[in-house]
């Protein structure tokens, strides 16, 4: 049976709605309803490899089949960058209560260091009589195994609350500067998450589909661009990540019915459901109908999409 949630923005989901948090929580957040518009962003047809054709129907036929020979055994190749179909990009929008309340464009592209992730958006609500509007950019660089060495994003606010973060992964120290603030924590870069906006959220299945593993994964994320004093606590070491594959699902929109991957992610932030299709992100879910979140590609979705 086809399901319609209702989305809205729950404080205790752990999702990087926190970006915001110190600046909401002085101006005394009221709704996400500040009439701000999306822009106009073009639909994608989605790619002929997804929509996967009826089994065509043997011809019948008196006489048996010709014997092929025994096809050469050929070792399956281990997952590379290559296979990966990048560059990947896709315009994300959030929504809460039925309404918008950001929007965010990325592009993940091979370069000379590795892959990297480029991303820039807005988020808006509404406070008091007024519309307050965050804006941001981020870049994120990992290296052929898609471990983070680099991260550098910039939150323009007002009233003071901008926010610029600069930060190297060492194999096992994470350098972060903020301001005039430089702090050093203990990592394992093979296992580290980077967790900023909405779109560092699209690197899970492109981490799934290289490291080929099926069974589930913890790992230890940093997280960048919280309240003041809010994040990457060192004395309690750093919150997890936990990602499960599930059986696959199948989503409606306006187009029909596409079958879709399905990842359950859980820890100390809170759980939610990822959706994707191969490589590529296609939206995040969490909550439940009384208090949810929703994410999903308006490139591919205009008007997003229904979980069945």
């Amino acid at each position: 049976m086809k399901r319609r949630t209702k989305w809205i923005i729950g404080a205790s989901l752990g999702v990087p709605v926190l970006l915001v948090g110190g600046l909401l929580l002085l101006l005394q957040l009221t709704s996400p309803d500040s009439g701000a518009r999306l822009a106009d962003v073009e639909v994608k047809r989605l790619p002929d490899a997804w929509i996967e054709p009826e089994p065509a129907q043997e011809p019948a036929t008196a006489e048996p089949p010709p014997v092929e020979p025994p096809a050469e055994v050929v070792a399956p190749r281990a997952p590379s960058l290559d296979s990966l179909n990048l560059p990947l990009s896709g315009t994300l929008v959030m929504v809460g209560d039925d309404r918008p309340f950001g929007e965010e464009a990325f592009r993940i592209e091979r370069d000379a260091e590795g892959v990297s992730l480029r991303a820039e958006g807005k988020f808006w609500f509404k406070a008091l009589i007024a519309t307050i509007t965050l804006a941001f950019d981020q870049t994120l660089q990992f290296d052929e195994r898609l471990e983070p060495s680099e991260y550098a994003a910039t939150f323009d606010a007002p009233l003071g609350f901008d926010r610029q973060f600069q930060a190297e992964f060492n194999p096992d120290l994470a350098v972060i500067r903020s301001k005039d603030e430089v702090r050093e924590l203990p990592i394992d870069r093979t296992r580290t998450f980077i967790l900023g906006t909405f779109s560092t959220y699209a690197m899970i299945p492109l981490l799934y589909q290289l490291r080929e593993s099926l069974e589930p994964v913890t790992l230890e994320t940093l997280v960048f661009g919280g309240p003041p004093n809010s994040q990457n606590d060192d004395e309690e070491g750093l919150p997890e990540l936990r990602i499960e594959q599930l059986d696959d699902g199948v989503i409606s929109f306006d187009g029909g019915d596409l079958q879709v991957s399905r990842y359950r992610l859980s820890g100390n932030m809170g759980a939610m459901t990822l959706y994707a299709r191969g490589a590529e992100f296609l939206g995040l879910y969490a909550g439940d109908d009384e208090e949810s979140l929703f994410v999903y590609r308006t490139d591919y979705f205009k008007e997003g999409f229904d979980i069945r």
